[in-house]
């Protein structure tokens, strides 16, 4: 080889040199550019989902807030009061307990709306409570005991 031949390989093995490491660079700020654009996206897809299920709180209709009391015998001291987002039993003087409304269903029937109230602490805490609500007497009966009959009194929520 020539020193010319030589000179010239030379030459063109330092021009490309740059062309390569610009290429690098170029190819490492497209990648770094992808994965900010995936964080971001699953940063906005995290903040969604946790709007979506605060915007998501199951709410108790109007028509069944208030306290609940039936003058059956045996039930007197008995009262289960209804807010906007929870259920609250009272069994007497010292037993109390108020539980969070986790899902609501209304289904129109013959005598009204038959309501069917998910609650609980927890998912694995899940009870439900279902009742027929009449809207012209404005009184509840339980599937469970369709012979007594709860009337509301007003609270506000």
């Amino acid at each position: 080889m020539s020193l010319r031949t030589v000179t010239a390989f030379h030459t063109r093995t330092i021009m490309k040199e740059p062309a390569q490491a610009t290429t690098a660079a170029k190819s490492s700020t497209k990648r770094g550019n992808i994965l900010s654009i995936v964080v971001i996206l699953l940063a906005f897809g995290m903040i969604g989902g946790v709007i979506s299920a605060i915007n998501n709180t199951p709410s108790c209709p109007d028509e069944l807030i208030g306290s609940w009391t039936t003058s059956a015998q045996g039930y007197e001291d008995k009262v289960l009061l209804i807010t906007r987002e929870g259920i609250v039993f009272s069994a007497g003087e010292d037993k109390v307990e108020g539980l969070a409304v986790r899902g609501i269903q209304a289904l129109p029937d013959e005598s009204g709306i038959f309501y069917t109230i998910t609650y609980g602490t927890s998912r694995s805490d899940e009870q439900v409570l279902s009742f027929h609500y009449h809207p012209r007497t404005q009184t509840i009966t339980f599937t469970n005991q369709s012979h007594l009959v709860w009337a509301r009194k007003t609270v506000e929520s």
